[in-house]
C-alpha cells in the first residue's frame, strides 16, 4: 500500500473515490449513465466536423439529463405519505404509510402518451400494440395493489417516453446541422409560388419558368411545407414530387433543386451531391453505396447515379441527380431522383414520364 501511495495522483484519486462512495445510489447511477451516454453520442456524431460533433453530443446529453432527472423526480412523486390516525396505531392495526397519487399518475401517463405520439411511435401499429399491451399489464398490477411491480412497470413507460423524446431532440438538431452544412452559399429566392391545374395535372412555377406534368397518384410538395431534412441537398429546394400527399419521401420521389448559374461541366454538382450521400451513409440511413456510370437522359439531362440499401425504408434502391442546365435562363435545375431498383430498366416509368414532361418557358 505504501508503494501505491508513491504513484503520482494516487492519494487524490483515493480521496475522489471516497467522495464518490458517499453519493446516493441515484447519483452513482447518473454518473455511470453519463459516461455511457457521452460516449455513445460522440460516437454517433463522429461523422460531423469536430465543432458540430461536440455541440450535438452536448445537446443530446443535456436533453437526456433533463429527462433522467425528470424520471427520478416523477418516480418519487408517485407516492405520498399517509397520515395514520393515532388510534389506529394504538390498537395495533397495520396500515400502509404511503399511497399512490392518482392525479400524478394520470398526468405522467398522459405526458408519456403525448411524447410517444409526437415522436410517431404510434405510427407503427406494432408500436401502438406494444404500448397498449404493456399498459394493460401495468394497470392490472395496479389494481392488484402490488405497488412495487406497478411502479416498476410505470417506470418502464417513463423510460420509453424519455428515450423517444431524447432521440427526437437529437434527431431534430442533427437535421438542422445537416441543413446548415449544405445550405446554399447564394442568396435564396422565393420558390413557393406553385400552381396546379387539376384538369391537366400540370404543375408550374412562374419564378422558375418551369412546368411539368404529374402522373396519376403523384403529389407535389411545396418547399414552404418541407422540413429541414427534406430541404437538405445540393442547391435550394424548389419542391418534391412523391407518391404520397403526406410523405415527401415515399418511393419513387423526385426532389427539385435550384442553382442560380448554368453548368457546362456538372462535376462540381456531382461532387457536392456525393458529400450529401456520404453524410447519409455515415448517419446509418443508407448502406452499400455503389457508384454507377455517367448517365444522360432525353438529350437534355446529364447526371450520375448510385445504388444503395435503404435502412429506413428497407429495400435496394437507386438515387442520383439529373442536371438540367439552361444557358439561356442563366440557371440550373437539379432533379434528385430516388426510386426502387427495377430489373431491365434504368428508371421507373413514372419517373421518366415526369422528367420528359419538364418544360422551361
Amino acid at each position: 500500500m505504501n508503494l501505491l501511495r508513491k504513484i503520482p495522483g494516487w492519494e487524490k484519486g483515493t480521496l475522489l473515490l471516497g467522495k464518490l462512495q458517499e453519493f446516493s445510489f441515484t447519483k452513482k447511477l447518473f454518473i455511470v449513465y453519463s459516461i455511457f451516454a457521452l460516449y455513445f453520442l460522440l460516437y454517433h456524431e463522429s461523422h460531423l466536423p469536430l465543432f458540430w460533433m461536440v455541440s450535438l453530443a452536448l445537446v443530446g446529453y443535456l436533453a437526456s439529463t433533463v429527462l433522467f432527472w425528470g424520471i427520478v423526480y416523477s418516480y418519487r412523486k408517485l407516492e405520498a405519505k399517509v397520515v395514520i390516525p393515532a388510534i389506529i396505531t394504538e390498537v395495533g392495526i397495520s396500515r400502509p404509510t404511503t399511497a399512490l397519487v392518482p392525479w400524478i399518475e394520470a398526468a405522467l401517463f398522459l405526458i408519456s402518451i403525448l411524447i410517444c405520439y409526437s415522436t410517431e411511435f404510434f405510427a407503427n401499429r406494432s408500436g401502438l400494440l406494444f404500448f397498449i399491451i404493456y399498459c394493460i399489464g401495468a394497470l392490472s398490477v395496479r389494481f392488484l395493489e402490488n405497488k412495487i411491480y406497478y411502479k416498476a412497470g410505470f417506470l418502464g413507460v417513463l423510460i420509453l417516453a424519455s428515450g423517444l423524446g431524447s432521440f427526437k431532440a437529437l434527431q431534430f438538431t442533427e437535421n438542422w446541422v445537416a441543413y446548415i452544412l449544405f445550405k446554399p452559399a447564394f442568396q435564396e429566392k422565393d420558390l413557393t409560388r406553385w400552381n396546379f391545374d387539376e384538369t391537366t395535372r400540370m404543375v408550374s412555377n412562374p419564378d422558375l419558368k418551369l412546368s411539368l406534368k404529374l402522373p396519376e397518384d403523384f403529389y407535389f410538395h411545396n418547399p414552404k411545407n418541407l422540413t429541414w431534412e427534406n430541404k437538405t441537398g445540393t442547391g435550394q429546394i424548389a419542391g418534391i414530387i412523391s407518391t404520397s400527399d403526406s410523405d415527401p419521401n415515399r418511393y419513387p420521389y423526385i426532389r427539385i433543386f435550384y442553382v442560380p448559374q448554368p453548368y457546362v461541366e456538372i462535376d462540381p454538382l456531382i461532387s457536392e451531391f456525393k458529400k450529401y450521400l456520404d453524410l447519409l451513409v455515415s448517419r446509418g440511413d443508407i448502406e452499400e453505396l455503389n457508384e454507377l456510370e455517367h448517365e444522360d437522359f432525353d438529350n437534355r439531362y446529364s447526371g450520375k447515379f448510385w445504388t444503395f440499401y435503404d435502412v429506413l425504408r428497407p429495400r435496394y434502391a437507386k438515387t442520383g441527380i439529373f442536371v438540367l442546365s439552361e444557358t439561356n435562363e442563366g440557371d440550373s435545375l437539379l432533379f434528385n431522383v430516388t426510386e426502387s431498383l427495377i430489373k431491365d430498366r434504368r428508371h421507373e416509368e413514372s419517373v421518366e414520364a415526369i422528367l420528359t414532361s419538364v418544360r422551361r418557358e
